[in-house]
């Protein structure tokens, strides 16, 4: 179960519990994926050999509409019914019944409501919870608010995600996409005595891929920026940072999509830089298309999945020391970490790559290993036989 499944997509969650389920499917399990839509009723649908239920999201309004405005009171209300037994919950109670899996493996659950993981233990369907996002402790998803990591959670955090927090305790495996997940879950009293495991997202088909030939030292550096454009994923201090660079040699490539206005605002203020402004394009044309990489992200993500497919692709990549991404740079040789919200470190270390040119270089066996989708199967497996054990045990 996740809230959104490909082709529907707004992040790197969905998109990572595809690689999942296509490589279970792929290893010879039966995958079923349960997902919201924005649709008026449900549809299945077999998708690379897995089985996708589509269901109707039935809240106040669908959230994940680029020009969605909706009202304060209508926000409020949202969270409210997604606070308890969502009004969807009663769709995926006939499909569980129906489908009787071994494991149910839970991941962003925003928009089913706190009462999925009750239900499975109900039903004594062992679960596995992946944590992606911070939507069990935070509103936001994100404990992340007016530009600052949230030392605390807040009144309503606490008000509306208490159900969600409680009713996640019932999961007998918690898995973090990265350490830092695990850990930053527990600091907020969650998980505490629930088994744990550490994860990291995959890439698939990455032993067969091919590097993109060198430019030449007369070609300007291609700076990549990929990601959702938005103030907390550091783009304003990279375009800070790109004011101090030399005023030639370099082009920044930024693909993604973002708040129609902000991105607007953004080009018209650096409308003087050598920046493209690619919208949303396929990950193999933006990695074949950029020389260096940056993550300057200054909220905590838990795991960035440009990371792993720039490691995968052998490019050089500037990352922040925000979230869970600096524990797995740290495993990557042509990785440099700085202090995230530092605009002249960064500035530093893109002027020395405009002079240096660092070469793009073709990841090692253990790097394929560790982050493809064979192996993310079979961590998976494991958690899902351990759950399964401890319901047989009791």
């Amino acid at each position: 179960m996740n809230t959104l499944y490909p082709p529907t997509t707004v992040g790197g969650a969905e998109r990572s519990v595809a690689v999942l389920a296509e490589a279970l499917a792929a290893a010879g399990d039966d995958v079923h994926v349960i997902a919201l839509d924005d649709c008026a009723q449900q549809s299945t649908q077999v998708v690379n050999g897995v089985t996708v239920h589509r269901l109707p999201h039935a809240n106040i309004y669908w959230p994940f509409e680029d020009d969605a405005r909706p009202s304060l009171a209508e926000r409020a209300g949202w969270h409210l019914k997604d606070r308890g037994s969502a009004p969807v919950t009663d769709h995926v109670a006939t499909l569980l019944r129906e489908l009787r899996p071994d494991v149910l493996h839970t991941n962003n659950l925003s928009g089913f409501g706190s009462a999925i993981i009750p239900l499975a233990r109900d039903l004594k369907i062992p679960v596995v919870h992946t944590l992606r996002d911070f939507s069990l402790l935070c509103a936001r998803s994100s404990l992340f608010r007016s530009g600052k990591d949230c030392t605390g959670r807040c009144l309503s955090c606490r008000m509306l995600t208490g159900p969600r927090m409680q009713a996640a305790e019932g999961a007998q495996i918690v898995v973090g996409n990265s350490r830092y997940m695990v850990d930053r879950h527990r600091a907020e009293g969650l998980f505490a005595r629930t088994a744990a495991r550490t994860i990291y997202n995959a890439v698939p088909d990455i032993a067969g891929g091919k590097l993109t030939p060198e430019r030449k030292e007369s070609t300007p550096l291609r700076i990549g920026f990929m990601g959702a454009i938005k103030a907390e994923k550091g783009i304003e201090q990279l375009l800070g940072a790109c004011r101090a660079l030399p005023v030639s040699d370099w082009r920044l490539v930024i693909a993604g999509k973002g708040d129609e206005n902000y991105v607007k605002g953004l080009k018209a203020s650096h409308a003087d830089l050598p920046i493209d402004w690619l919208g949303f394009v396929a990950a193999e044309r933006f990695y074949a298309e950029s020389d260096l990489v940056v993550i300057p992200s200054i909220w905590p993500e838990p795991m960035p999945r440009t990371l792993i497919e720039t490691m995968v692709n052998g490019l050089p990549v500037l990352v922040a020391d925000a979230g869970g991404a600096p524990e797995v740079a740290q495993a990557y040789p042509n990785a440099t970490i700085y202090p995230r919200r530092d605009t002249g470190a960064l500035a530093k270390l893109l002027t020395d790559a405009i002079s240096q040119r660092p070469p793009r270089v073709q990841p090692d066996r253990e790097i394929r290993a560790a982050f493809g989708a064979k192996r993310l199967a079979a961590e998976y497996r494991e958690a899902y036989h351990a759950a399964i054990t401890q319901v047989a045990n009791g």
